[in-house]
């Protein structure tokens, strides 16, 4: 019984090296950092975000006039909340035995078992990383602070006698599928988004498209070929190599169509994966008829102060709200 207590707490070198190498190779994959998210660490468990404005247009001003005084805009205040996810693994006595007079095989087991639940800590991360493609267009996964879905076509502003904006096909328009003519219409409607005060902002530089793997080939062909895709053969692709593809494997089959086009570097200003803790074993183990229990978990949320990042399509054909 001597080895259960040098292994209770797993302090043995060897064992926990093999952990710590899992642990980096995973991380590694992490497809949330891809995407651009800026990692906060909150001093409450929910904290609030807010945007604020720059100035309007500057006022001609006549000799001897004072100069306009204006104030900032503050923007709408967003409040996430961090929750925790939880995994236990367990390891029988036997198994630490093997381990510890070097038995190679029950070691690789024991790499095995805590890889499996980082990488289900992890898939839960990138999970919710995933959700403002699919679920953009509902509050199931968050409300923005102006009081509406993260894709809706009435942003409002907190500023007075300035219009509300859509990062949506216009009504008139379906959830239109994609293709090299919405993307183009995408891009150029993004680069008309105006902030609070209503000045309108820099044309996004780093422009991504966000898809789920069954849209690969069809981007592709789209942004990779040097002709016009289905036209004539003097017909120039102006969107080759201009948008990188990312393809965000947690979307769901069933979404399969939906879309995104977004300024990767608004991304970073405007979502946010708040963490409490990253993925974790626990230090402390339980043992019981002769079975170690550990647990995992995982205390985060992610999601966004602001919407000018993206513009948002089901890719379906349905019918847009309003």
């Amino acid at each position: 019984m001597d080895t259960i207590v040098r292994l209770k707490d797993i302090v043995d070198p060897s064992i926990q090296e093999i952990f710590d190498e899992t642990k980096d190779q995973l991380s590694a994959k992490q497809q949330y950092k891809e995407l651009g998210y800026m990692d906060y660490s909150p001093s409450v468990p929910a904290p609030k975000f807010s945007s604020t404005s720059g100035l309007s247009v500057a006022q001609l001003t006549l000799e001897g006039t004072p100069y306009s005084q204006e104030n900032r805009t503050q923007g709408y205040d967003v409040q996430m909340t961090v929750k925790k996810y939880t995994k236990c693994v367990t390891w029988t006595e036997e198994l630490y035995h093997w381990i510890m007079n070097g038995n190679k095989e029950k070691a690789m087991e024991f790499r095995e078992d805590t890889q499996a639940v980082t990488q289900s800590l992890y898939e839960r991360i990138d999970t919710e990383a995933a959700k403002p493609v699919y679920l953009a267009h509902g509050v199931t996964f968050q409300t923005g602070g102006d009081g509406v879905a993260l894709a809706a076509y009435n942003h409002p502003s907190t500023e007075p006698g300035v219009s509300t904006q859509r990062n949506i096909p216009l009504s008139t328009e379906t959830h239109m599928p994609l293709s090299y003519t919405s993307l183009v219409m995408a891009r150029d409607r993004m680069t008309r988004y105006y902030d609070l005060k209503g000045v309108q902002l820099q044309k996004p530089k780093n422009l991504e498209l966000w898809i789920a793997v069954e849209n690969l080939d069809n981007a592709e062909r789209i942004l990779r070929s040097t002709l016009l895709p289905g036209t004539n053969y003097n017909d120039q692709s102006s969107l080759r190599n201009t948008i990188t593809i990312r393809v965000l494997d947690w979307i769901p089959s069933a979404y399969s169509t939906y879309w995104a086009l977004v300024d990767k570097s608004r991304v970073t200003r405007g979502c946010r994966m708040v963490w409490g803790w990253q993925p974790r074993l626990e230090q402390e183990s339980d043992y019981s008829k002769g079975t170690f229990y550990r647990d995992g978990s995982v205390y985060f949320c992610s999601g966004f102060r602001d919407w000018h990042w993206g513009w948002f399509t089901k890719g379906d054909g349905s019918v847009v709200a309003l």
